[in-house]
């Protein structure tokens, strides 16, 4: 039983290593390792197919489109299409409205986003190379889009990259702690996660909505996801042919979180069951694939997909030091712990820690702050989450969320600009503490 200890120990302090050696790379800037932070922004060149897969979205639809219809790109070079997926309301009707292309489906044996993307992507040309556009962009009905986002991808497309995900900010942090935990989680995927990786040289992955994709990667690898989690498949789809996914932190899509604490569990549930999925159909062999060619991109892409197997097999392992300490011990963490007597101090203060130094890197808005407190709370519910979803994997129906939150772009710019002006205050009274004081002249 000794050999069973070191063996499953040394795993968990490996895993928390690595995993706490992409939080370090990620407290750095773009700028530190010189990755896409180029300031010459190009001319407009590429022509994009934005698209907007909608379930029953009427109440929210309206202020992405009016937000499409004044993005600084010449608009003779991007055209809008909503995908109205099996809507009972007037979703197609409110999108009629604007100056968009409505694509209308109704299909109760395929439901869900990745079917929608495949109607989209087909409908255009994308799949058979008939396309009149150079890349398809993605946005999900409840956001709102930053105006320089099509400069972007513009930019980095020119730059060669063919995967690009944004950075995914949220609408509503500040609604209550279910908002705010839920937007911690995403800000910490963006820095730690997709940042750390991006600069790193290894794969970022795309997140759902934010995204661009271009033609000639939907040409050669098609739209044919399976899973809940079709955005993470198709990165791991494009890993299998060396495509990485970018990351581009310059500009940002605006997501809905859910208000209500069931709401958040139930959008989770039908991740963890993606993910999972996705891990059982496609790490074995990207791991193989990786190790075979000694590529560190796809062996990372591997082993990144174990991170909710880990927090469950973390959690059993924990519970059985508990109630069987005489056969089940922790022999390579004790010793960590016990020589390196800050790693010990730290590890327990992390949940709170990670989050709260967001708020201090990424500027992000001060009334959330107060909700860190319960940050492992909304954290430790995964586990549940988790367990549940390995017992009902085989559960592959559209589980959809419902959004409410109608702002507007005005609404975000008071927002940012809160925070812009309180982060200038931050720095102003940093240089004032680091100020070497003069010398007092004494008269004797």
């Amino acid at each position: 039983m000794s050999a069973l200890n070191y063996i499953i120990d040394s795993f968990l302090v490996l895993y928390t290593i690595y995993y706490l050696t992409f939080v370090l790379i990620g407290l750095f800037d773009n700028d530190l390792f010189r990755r896409g932070k180029d300031e010459v922004s190009r001319d407009p060149e590429n022509r994009f197919a934005v698209f907007v897969p909608a379930h029953n979205e009427a109440r929210v639809i309206n202020k992405l489109l009016s937000n499409l219809e004044n993005l600084d790109y010449p608009s003779s070079l991007y055209d809008v299409f909503v995908i109205a997926d099996n809507c009972q309301d007037d979703t197609a009707k409110m999108a009629r409205r604007h100056d968009v292309n409505v694509l209308e489906r109704q299909n109760q044996e395929e439901k869900g986003k990745g079917y929608a993307l495949r109607f989209g992507f087909k409908r255009l040309g994308f799949l058979d190379g008939t396309a009149e556009y150079d890349a398809a962009t993605v946005f999900d009905a409840d956001n709102l889009v930053e105006d320089d986002f099509l400069r972007v991808m513009n930019d980095r497309l020119q730059e060669g990259e063919k995967l690009i995900q944004s950075y995914v900010d949220s609408k509503n942090p500040s609604d209550n702690w279910v908002t705010a935990t839920f937007s911690m989680m995403f800000w910490i995927n963006d820095r730690y996660t997709l940042l750390s990786r991006y600069n790193a040289g290894l794969s970022a992955v795309m997140m759902g909505t934010g995204m661009c994709i271009s033609a000639e990667t939907l040409e050669e690898i098609g739209w044919d996801t399976k899973t809940l989690t079709e955005d993470l498949e198709y990165s791991i789809q494009a890993l299998f042919r060396g495509i990485k996914t970018s990351f581009a932190r310059e500009t940002k899509v605006f997501d809905e979180k859910p208000v209500s604490f069931f709401a958040s569990c139930r959008q989770r549930l039908r991740w963890a069951r993606g993910q999972l999925s996705v891990l059982k159909n496609y790490v074995p062999g990207l791991l193989y694939q990786g190790i075979k060619e000694a590529n560190p991109v796809k062996i990372d892409g591997g082993i990144r997909l174990f991170q909710m197997p880990f927090i469950m097999f973390y959690f059993l392992v924990t519970v059985l030091r508990w109630a069987l300490p005489g056969i089940f011990s922790g022999p390579v963490f004790n010793y960590v712990v016990s020589n390196i007597k800050l790693f010990g101090a730290i590890l327990p203060l992390m949940p709170f820690i990670i989050p709260a130094s967001l708020f201090i890197l990424d500027r992000l808005p001060e009334e959330a702050f107060k909700y860190v407190v319960l940050f492992p709370v909304f954290m430790y519910s995964w586990i549940a989450i988790l367990y549940y979803a390995v017992f009902t994997l085989d559960r592959t129906e559209w589980i959809h969320t419902s959004h409410f939150r109608n702002i507007d772009k005005k609404e975000l710019k008071a927002r940012e600009l809160v925070a812009a002006v309180s982060s200038r205050s931050i720095e102003r009274e940093k240089s004032k503490s680091m100020a070497i004081p003069r010398a007092t002249k004494v008269t004797m």
